[in-house]
């Protein structure tokens, strides 16, 4: 068995007579400007494509479906088909079907055996997936994203794939976690990621476990400050080494190969000097301004869409059940017109002007909610906003419908038959305000304030204050 590591979550496995290629992102920003790369691909198209009997996507995030790579590859590469889980709305096997590719759709847990080579696709929560490949002699587990952090649900799969030789896994987190003033969240946040990964390792018991889908650096002058507290390829190799296997640490470029004993001391050297340069490194203006009265006509599509792929009636009656505070307005500071909207689904689109906020964000991350139903998927990945946990709750409750409309879900009679999605999106949501609650200090855990006659909502400030001194 041999892994080539291409970049970030992009890697080759070689087993048998396959050749995997795994979520294959090679260049530009991700989240709508939000990541990059922490490191330059070095291998080219055909170099990354040389042999690849198979290419496997875990999940539709940016940086594992890019829809630029396949294009890209298409006219040559077309015959090369690509696995996938079987999801609910079939979108993506009909863009890569689109394109020309063939689609093996993976049902999850169902084994398909290809040129002698078990393969196995098991999901995780909402749209992650994992990848089991064994062909009898050697076995490799990517768990990529997969959320998997309960010790049950880990001896459970591993009950399922069996001994492992290779374990890939993330080790450091990858999503908003709270303001610039929020570093103990993301304190917690980063240690909290190590004992998954420790968890995982102990009870997976992989011989070797590489550490990767982290090789990443919030990339936007809005969210830069994420980078302060990440995990490093050391700590994750501490974590890993001390819960029973042997970390690699893998270079772009670099080859793991299972019948030679390789030294990983460059790779973590060559790591070190990357990250001690995080704050150095290309970062993406917020973007072009978008006027108040664009963002109204990008709301009324937004709020047309919704309602086609919803019950209006029963949107209408959850607003009005006290208890669930779903779709209240929530006033949201656009940090760069300096004012202040509300935004509801039911209650419309208003101009407050000089109000307190519940989150303040860049008039162009509005936009982008309105516009693409992951839209607010992909606000919570890229952490271009400011929130109070109050805050933040209430831009859940009233804009991640859309998300769940992406997922194939929506609030109509079937919902009925979904509701473990919901209670795991509100199970999350509660867990994210837990911890952003604990982790501030009392002075701060009140809504964000404003005054009468004078715009001073905090994130405004702060977010205005970043900006004028990176100027």
């Amino acid at each position: 068995m041999r892994v080539t590591f291409v970049n970030h979550a992009c890697v080759k496995i070689s087993i048998g007579d396959l050749v995997i290629l795994c979520d294959p992102w090679l260049d530009g920003p991700a989240f709508n400007f939000g990541w990059d790369l922490l490191v330059n691909t070095p291998l080219g198209l055909d170099e990354v494509m040389r042999g690849v009997t198979h290419i496997w996507v875990s999940h539709e995030h940016p940086d594992h479906l890019v829809p630029k790579f396949f294009r890209d590859i298409a006219p040559l590469y077309k015959s090369v088909p690509v696995l996938f889980q079987q999801t609910r709305d079939g979108r993506v096997r009909d863009f890569l079907v689109g394109q020309g590719f063939e689609v093996l759709e993976m049902p999850a847990g169902k084994t398909r055996i290809i040129d002698g080579v078990r393969l196995t696709v098991g999901t995780a929560e909402f749209y992650d997936s994992w990848l089991h490949v064994t062909d009898g002699t050697a076995s490799l587990l990517n768990l990529n994203d997969c959320p998997i952090a309960k010790r049950s649900a880990l001896a459970a799969l591993a009950r399922r794939v069996g001994p492992i030789d290779v374990l890939l896994t993330q080790f450091s987190y990858a999503a908003w976690k709270g303001g610039r003033d929020d570093t103990r969240f993301r304190e917690n946040a980063a240690r909290n990621k190590l004992a998954t990964l420790h968890m995982q390792v102990e009870v997976l018991r992989p011989r070797v476990t590489i550490p990767f889908a982290s090789f990443v650096y919030f990339s936007n002058e809005e969210n830069a400050y994420l980078n302060d507290r990440v995990n490093t390829p050391d700590v994750a190799a501490a974590a890993i080494d001390s819960a029973g296997s042997r970390s690699v640490v893998l270079f772009p470029g670099d080859v793991w190969d299972s019948e030679a004993s390789g030294d990983d001391g460059m790779a973590r050297e060559r790591f070190r000097q990357v990250y001690s340069n995080l704050a150095g490194l290309p970062m993406w203006p917020p973007g072009a301004s978008v006027s108040v009265d664009q963002l109204a006509v990008e709301f009324d599509r937004y709020r047309t869409k919704i309602f086609e792929l919803n019950s209006k009636a029963l949107i209408n009656i959850i607003r009005h059940i006290p208890l669930l505070g779903a779709f209240e307005p929530v006033a949201i500071c656009l940090t760069d017109l300096d004012t202040t909207v509300s935004v509801s689904i039911v209650d419309g689109f208003e101009v407050l002007g000089a109000k307190p906020s519940d989150v303040a964000m860049h008039s162009s991350s509005l936009a982008f909610v309105f516009k693409n139903l992951f839209g607010f998927d992909t606000l919570t990945v890229n952490g271009r906003f400011e929130a109070t946990p109050a805050g933040f709750s209430k831009l859940t409750k009233s804009l991640a419908l859309g998300s769940l409309n992406g997922l194939g879900l929506s609030i109509g009679p079937g919902l009925v038959t979904d509701y473990e999605v919901v209670v795991l999106l509100l199970q999350r949501l509660a867990g994210v305000m837990k911890k952003m609650s604990r982790a501030r200090p009392q002075a701060v855990q009140p809504s964000l304030p404003g005054t009468s006659g004078e715009h001073d909502c905090r994130p405004c400030v702060r977010v205005r204050k970043a900006f004028i001194s990176n100027d």
